[in-house]
């Protein structure tokens, strides 16, 4: 019976080893989304900064044509003082030539300062597509790795799948029937180990005298509280051939 219990704890760590890559495999999809959200906000990050930068040239564009409508409106109005006939409409011309030239000034003052927060702007965008561009490498070398992880884990459960089946084979019909209906009820575990005195899957207290029937080995044996079999083995007992 001892030499039972060791297959079907050998069955057990084989089981779980295939649990845990398959679990691993499922979180690399969330992993992935991870990465690409990571990406994806720095792109918005970046496509706001180009906003603001096209924003901002649009305005240059405005007050350049504003610019030039004023100072056409200047040269026009210039003409026309050499044609008026009265002291008022000369007065009159010459007050909208100052309105216009101060209004030159005030425009040239805008398009320095846009000029100016342009330049800023600018040196944000190129510093944006410097931290993009590096999140990308990092985000390829993140994938790949991942892609490595799930395929190098397809690979493990595959070569485990054929170790259970070596197990399951040495293993009482009837007994194999009872761990798989227990395994499917706990999570997938089924068979654990006693640890300092407490069940190795709920923890809970083993009575002295189980414990002791435990390390005899001669029956099976399960945790009153969550129905896994229990068992009391060496440190080299439980390996699975890893």
């Amino acid at each position: 019976m001892k030499e039972t219990l060791v297959k079907l704890f050998k069955l057990q760590n084989t089981d779980r080893e295939i649990l845990e890559r398959k679990m691993m495999i499922k979180e690399i999809p969330q992993k992935m989304k991870e990465l690409e959200k990571i990406i994806g906000d720095r792109t918005e990050l970046l496509e706001e900064v180009e906003q603001r930068l096209k924003g901002n040239h649009n305005k240059e564009l405005a007050v350049e044509r504003k610019l030039q409508e004023t100072k056409i409106s200047i040269e026009r109005h210039k003409k026309q003082l050499l044609t008026v006939k009265t002291n008022k409409e000369y007065a009159a011309l010459l007050k909208e030539i100052s309105t216009e030239e101060s209004n030159i000034e005030r425009l040239e003052e805008e398009m320095l300062y846009l000029l100016d927060e342009t330049e800023g702007v600018e040196e944000e965008k190129r510093e944006e597509e410097k931290t993009l561009s590096k999140m990308k490498e990092r985000y390829e070398k993140n994938k790949a790795a991942l892609e490595e992880k799930k395929e190098r884990f397809e690979r493990e459960i595959e070569i485990k799948k054929k170790e259970r089946e070596q197990f399951a084979t040495e293993i009482e019909g009837n007994l194999l029937k009872r761990y798989e209906k227990i395994r499917s009820l706990r999570d997938g575990i089924a068979v654990v180990q006693i640890q300092e005195g407490n069940c190795g899957g709920c923890f809970s207290s083993i009575p002295p005298q189980v414990i002791n029937e435990a390390k005899r080995g001669d029956k099976i044996l399960t945790c009153e509280s969550c129905g896994r079999i229990i068992v009391y083995l060496k440190e080299d007992q439980g390996q699975s051939g890893e």
